[in-house]
């Protein structure tokens, strides 16, 4: 496979929306697959050697991630009203709180951009993920990386209600496509109640 691929889903469990994105790269049946976690929490494929799995899922949404250009993490949050400007001054360095001052709004695209460079680096937000320093403003491509991480690629987006965030620990990752396909439900046996996905990026 080419980029990344992000496969969006409601009310699916996410470890049958993690089989169906991994069968898919792989080109065989979701029955097929097997995911594992490392020690850390990370997903992987089981005999997969390869192809990076990520899962973010929060209630009523899951994302799941898939590549072969490196490890990589994803964060999937509902847009929503959060109080900004304090969460950023909780949890952020003095500079990216201050411009979530001016930018509120923007608050969940740096959060999820955190997120998915901790899963990316299999660390999650432990030992002060939340101050990691990330681009200002934040890009909507993987045009940018990590400061202090140069092969890093981070992005996140709006999209259908929901803050996607991206991070790819790969060279390759800068300026690879990726693709997002949106799901209704994803059965358990990918028959003909499977929901067509609307695809874009």
């Amino acid at each position: 496979m080419s980029g990344i691929r992000i496969w969006l889903a409601t009310a699916v469990h996410a470890a049958d929306l993690a089989r169906h994105a991994a069968a898919t790269a792989l080109g065989v049946p979701p029955q097929e697959v097997e995911i594992g976690r490392e020690p850390s929490g990370r997903p992987w494929v089981v005999g997969a050697t390869g192809l990076h799995l990520a899962i973010s899922h929060h209630p009523g949404l899951t994302a799941v991630a898939v590549t072969t250009l490196g490890p990589l993490g994803v964060d999937v949050e509902p847009v929503r009203d959060l109080p900004a400007d304090g969460l950023a001054k909780r949890w952020f360095s003095p500079a990216e709180a201050d411009w979530v001052v001016g930018h509120p709004a923007d608050f969940l695209l740096l959060w999820t951009q955190k997120e998915a460079v901790g899963k990316a680096l299999g660390v999650g937000l432990r030992g002060g993920g939340l101050r990691r320093p990330m681009p200002l403003p934040p890009a909507s491509t993987l045009t940018v990386t990590v400061p202090g991480l140069p092969s890093m690629a981070v992005a996140a987006w709006t999209r259908d209600g929901s803050v996607l965030g991206l991070a790819c620990d790969a060279a390759a990752a800068l300026g690879a496509p990726v693709t997002v396909s949106t799901f209704a439900h994803v059965p358990s046996g990918e028959g003909e109640n499977a929901a067509r996905p609307r695809s874009s990026r």
